[in-house]
């Protein structure tokens, strides 16, 4: 009810106005712009008050709106103002409805935004008017104190400390003498104030006490400093580590020969320097070397690597950043007793094998070399001697094997079909077999031949039916921008996608299809093709008639909702795709079969010699 009260206020204001007299001054009819058409009274009235926010442009030409339905700015507000507040209306209108931009839209060209973000406007007015001050900023939070460390103080033994009336029993001077000594002899583990020139705060060593010297005083006791956490100083950049030539692939820590502690300061556990992709220290954790090119430090336990295979396996180490196709993270073969200690579930051996003794090993020692072959003497070779039908082979038979192959070579090729020797000058992309086939095998070949022809063309066909569907879909996209059209979202179907494989080959050679697949654009239905795939109706049916319309229109199912060919562009294409899998699978099994009759006829020319005792008798 107050906007419409606004709005005819608005309308009489207008109407009482003089008009704008005829100027050739181009500036003064810019800023004379037209109220917006949503404009109330109130924000009209404002431009008398002085103007409470800064005015710095006021319709300033050039200005750019977040959106151009925020222009023109309301008399006596600055653009940057009423942008800000025209933005913030038109966020309410796209949250009330759900976060929709095309309603918010709508609101903004209706002018019912712009209504709402002078009321909005209004508002802040009245509060900055009132002495409403905006929200102040949130204080920053006050940086947490670090306590100091307190030192306990312990009663001192040196005699200047007591006091001259104290309770305690007096002593000779010889005795006074000695306890002081004592007590400058005993180690200071008070933390000493950096030196200039140090960067990291290294204590002040502590002097160990002579032998045979009398125990030292118990030493004050100081409270544990609190933790520093990482980053709060900044890093000291460390120069890398020394490249040497033989540099190690391990990084083993100093071992110190006196007791170590729990824990270390930071002067004794790392050299201050950065590594690994952790940027830690080098505080004595295994770590390995980079031999990619950028010669970093990684520890194991951070590039997750075993401790015990970096120290006996690892080869070479190449970091993520600096591997290629050709360089990488190399590792020494490991003793083949590996796989015993994993089948009889014990701890397996990781050690490398001697792969560069002479004679080369596969094995780290003799001694898991013989366990190896004592485990498959136990676990894969038979007990028995009677002779092997199949499965697993005995003693002798193995022993055997073994003594006629003299190279692994021999060894790996048992069990396979025997190749005949290539003769030199051979096209070696001719089988030899093609040679030794016999008549019955070459007309075989002949008859898959042909089978393989017949699919490959079922396979081209399928892939010309793609073809059309595709034509068919563009053919229907254009129809529906036809101005006859009523529909635009019509249904589209050709009926030329009902055809068989038959029916396609007869449309495929005619003057239409040759036309369509030569300029890829799909025409109306001729004579020639009509009776293909036509429905004949018997003399008691009444044939539908056709409907006389456009050549860009003919044989298009024009309906909107059709449920007669529902998804026919997914049914069609899912159709043809899976026909052609299918083909092919076929063609995959027939290559095979003859790639088996040629291979069978290789192998029984290479045997030929073993079966020469074979022979046949007939007997009537």
């Amino acid at each position: 009810m107050d906007m419409e009260l606004d709005a005819q206020l608005l309308a009489d204001r207008l109407a009482d106005a003089s008009p704008v007299e005829n100027t050739n001054d181009v500036s003064m009819m810019d800023t004379m712009a037209d109220p917006a058409p949503f404009t109330t009274s109130e924000s009209l009235g404002a431009s008398s008050s002085p103007a409470l926010i800064p005015i710095v442009s006021n319709n300033r030409p050039g200005f750019k709106y977040k959106y151009p339905e925020a222009a023109p700015t309301p008399p006596g507000y600055d653009d940057a103002e009423w942008n800000k507040v025209y933005t913030a209306a038109d966020s309410r209108f796209y949250n009330r409805n759900g976060k929709n931009s095309d309603k918010s839209r709508k609101f903004r060209q209706s002018g019912e935004t712009y209504e709402l973000a002078l009321v909005m406007m209004k508002e802040k007015m009245e509060k900055i008017a009132s002495g409403v001050a905006p929200r102040a900023a949130p204080k920053p939070k006050p940086a947490p104190t670090v306590k100091k460390p307190t030192v306990k103080k312990e009663p001192s033994a040196s005699s200047r400390d007591v006091t001259p009336f104290g309770d305690k029993m007096s002593m000779s001077i010889s005795e006074q003498i000695k306890a002081e000594g004592r007590a400058r002899k005993a180690p200071s583990v008070a933390p000493s104030a950096p030196s200039a020139s140090s960067k990291q705060g290294t204590p002040v060593p502590t002097v160990a006490p002579k032998t045979g010297s009398p125990p030292p005083l118990a030493a004050p006791k100081i409270d544990k400093h609190p933790l520093k956490k990482k980053g709060t100083a900044a890093p000291v950049k460390r120069p890398p580590k020394p490249k040497s030539e033989n540099k190690p692939k391990e990084h083993h820590p100093t071992q110190s020969s006196g007791p170590r502690n729990n824990y270390a300061s930071d002067s004794e556990s790392n050299d201050g320097g950065e590594y690994c992709i952790c940027r830690g220290p080098d505080d004595h954790r295994m770590m390995v070397n980079c031999e990619g090119g950028c010669d970093e430090w990684y520890h194991c336990s951070c590039i997750n690597m075993n401790v015990e295979d970096a120290q006996m396996l690892l080869d070479r180490y190449i970091c993520i950043k600096c591997q290629t196709d050709t360089m990488f993270t190399t590792w020494k073969r490991m003793c083949r007793y590996y796989n015993v200690g994993i089948w009889r579930g014990v701890t397996p051996c990781r050690k490398p094998a001697r792969v560069t003794d002479d004679p080369p090993s596969k094995y780290c020692s003799d001694e898991h070399r013989n366990e190896f072959f004592k485990f498959v003497r136990e676990r894969l070779v038979r007990q028995d001697d009677s002779p092997s039908m199949g499965g697993k082979l005995n003693g002798g038979e193995v022993r055997s094997i073994l003594e006629y192959c003299q190279q692994d070579g021999q060894l790996l090729t048992l069990g396979k079909k025997p190749k005949l020797p290539i003769p030199e000058g051979y096209d070696t992309s001719r089988p030899i077999g093609f040679d030794y086939i016999t008549e019955e095998e070459q007309q075989e070949l002949r008859e898959i031949d042909a089978k393989k022809h017949v699919i490959g063309q079922r396979i081209d066909s399928y892939k010309a039916q793609q073809r059309l569907l595709v034509m068919v879909h563009e053919r229907a996209q254009a129809a529906a921008k036809h101005l006859g059209v009523p529909e635009k979202s019509i249904c589209g179907y050709d009926n030329r996608l009902a055809v068989n494989e038959y029916e396609f080959g007869r449309w495929k050679e005619s003057a239409e299809g040759k036309s369509a697949f030569a300029t890829g654009k799909l025409g109306p239905r001729t004579a020639e093709t009509k009776s293909f795939s036509a429905r004949i109706y018997a003399d008691h049916h009444t044939k539908p008639a056709i409907p006389d319309v456009a050549d860009s229109l003919n044989n298009i199912c024009l309906n909107k909702s059709c449920k007669k060919h529902t998804l026919w562009r997914i049914v069609h294409g899912q159709d043809y795709a899976v026909m052609q899998i299918n083909l092919k699978k076929e063609l995959d099994k027939l290559t095979k079969q003859a790639e088996d009759i040629v291979e069978d006829a290789e192998t029984r020319e290479a045997t030929k010699e073993y079966h020469a005792h074979n022979t046949v008798e007939q007997l009537f």
